[in-house]
């Protein structure tokens, strides 16, 4: 009984009128900046670096020459309510060529991290989130084994030496380095992947893939979220397509961007006749 009253207690003190108008009166709960910087590094694999087993598909479902799987997972949660997420250990995402995928034919893998800072500070100049998370990946591996042996067990239609040439990717992942979240303020982060594609040639795949990121701000005042997209190949290219939009800084608050001017009318050449 006595903890029931406590609880009671507290959660009228947590959501009285006077509590709600000092939070929102003395700016702890506005946004006045809102800012993500990055740092790209590529490495070499060393021995502390695993390839995960890929994902089985179902027997039934079969896998065509020169076709690439995800042989990861879809989707997955990375931050839930300030925590990391319980099933980050197994979470990925791979472009491979089928999922008879034998690492040991594969060579020349470069790792490439990218790691995002995004920092949140509010009018007292406090910063209330501040996030730290690495999107890494494993690029280049190429399939050097000139020929087979017919007797080959493993061998197949998805890993003949023609079916697997060309450059893929293997664990694509996301995961929180540091956090850093004030009283008050909530913020959770999910991934989610694209279908691989092929973008080279059918004779040398180019494995490609998409991430979507969405994450979501919260206090109690308000909620919102937004984007950040990235698309990665097996040749290592990186793109970060949420800088290219000219809308980022809109989507991650609008308040503090001006509206842009008309552009001023192009002055007209002026027309001989004769």
């Amino acid at each position: 009984m006595k903890k029931l009253l406590l609880a009671a207690a507290a959660l009228c003190v947590s959501f009285s009128p006077a509590f709600a108008g000092a939070g929102a009166d003395d700016g702890y709960f506005k946004t006045s900046a809102v800012t993500v910087t990055s740092e790209e590094t590529v490495t070499d694999l060393t021995d502390k670096d695993v390839f995960p087993v890929p994902l089985r598909m179902p027997q039934t479902k079969v896998v065509g020459a020169g076709a690439i799987v995800n042989g990861g997972v879809q989707a997955w949660n990375v931050i839930n309510s300030g925590k990391p997420d319980a099933s980050l250990s197994s979470s990925y995402a791979s472009a491979i060529p089928g999922f008879s995928f034998n690492w040991a034919n594969f060579s020349g893998w470069k790792k490439k991290e990218v790691v995002y800072t995004y920092t949140v500070t509010n009018l007292m100049q406090v910063d209330v989130i501040k996030i730290k998370y690495a999107v890494s990946f494993y690029y280049n591996g190429q399939n050097l084994v000139a020929s087979r042996e017919p007797s080959d067990p493993l061998s197949s239609l998805a890993q003949r030496s023609d079916a697997i040439r060309g450059h893929y990717i293997t664990n694509f992942t996301v995961r929180p380095l540091t956090m850093n979240i004030k009283w008050g303020w909530k913020f959770s982060l999910n991934v989610r992947m694209s279908d691989p594609m092929n973008v080279g040639s059918a004779d040398n795949p180019v494995a490609h893939l998409q991430a979507d990121l969405n994450y979501i701000v919260s206090t109690p005042f308000s909620t919102n979220g937004s984007m950040w997209t990235y698309d990665v190949t097996g040749l290592g290219q990186f793109r970060d397509l949420t800088i290219s939009d000219k809308g980022m800084a809109e989507k991650m608050a609008p308040e503090l961007v001006a509206p842009e001017l008309p552009a001023a009318p192009a002055e007209l050449p002026s027309v001989n006749w004769n």
